[in-house]
């Protein structure tokens, strides 16, 4: 069973195919399920259909209309502007952007960290260390992001722990507003609310909060 699910987001199937015989020839290919999917025309429709996928990190063009080969529909947004609305929602999601256009994404990107060149993906001897690499950050992304959410929901719990038991301090409360803004913003950005007005944790809101955790962490190691 794979590890880690990747959401390829492309408008030409030439480009799965290329990162399928990438995948082929790297280590990890046994770790990695790729999920293939055609950008949609409305982006919010776009967004629920990723939450219902539920993958591990998402890796998308920048130019989702440019051609039409095997869409016969228009695409009103790139490949930036998806990563950065669905960051509204998940909070340091692995998210990866990959262009033939590299000035043009990073200029578009608030973070020039997600553009990546895409002729990682072509067979070339000279690349492979940059494909590695790639790849590998990709995996590290993953594996980071997971389990900030898990240390974040342990150190949360005891926190909480500690308060019930009347020994929490004033530098303890306000970790326990950090670690639950964080994985608020984790869950669903959009609807988190802001640190400033969280005088001292709700402790009804705080048990749904981790709730919520669980069942995404769940998600998470079922593959779902």
């Amino acid at each position: 069973m794979a590890n880690y699910r990747i959401l390829l987001i492309d408008e030409e199937k030439d480009t799965f195919d290329d990162f399928k015989d990438y995948l082929d020839i790297s280590s990890t290919k046994d770790s990695i399920e790729v999920i293939e999917m055609f950008p949609l025309e409305e982006l919010s429709e776009m967004i629920e259909v990723i939450f219902k996928i539920n993958p591990d990190a998402i890796i998308t063009d920048f130019r989702l209309n440019e051609m039409k080969t095997d869409i016969d529909y228009n695409v009103p947004y790139d490949g930036v502007e998806l990563v950065e609305e669905f960051l509204k929602f998940r909070n340091s999601f692995p998210c990866f952007v990959l262009t033939a256009f590299d000035d043009l994404a990073v200029n578009a990107s608030e973070d020039v960290n997600k553009v990546y060149i895409k002729n990682i993906l072509h067979n070339n001897k000279e690349e492979s260390k940059a494909k590695a690499k790639f790849l590998d950050r990709v995996i590290n992304q993953i594996e980071h992001y997971q389990n900030k959410i898990k240390n974040a929901e342990s150190e949360l719990l005891e926190l909480i722990k500690l308060r019930e038991s009347g020994k929490a301090s004033i530098s303890d409360e306000n970790r326990i507003i950090e670690l639950d803004s964080f994985l608020e913003n984790v869950i669903d950005r959009k609807s988190s609310i802001p640190p400033e007005y969280k005088k001292l944790s709700n402790d009804d809101r705080l048990s749904e909060l981790l709730k919520k955790v669980d069942t995404l962490l769940k998600k998470v190691d079922n593959g779902e």
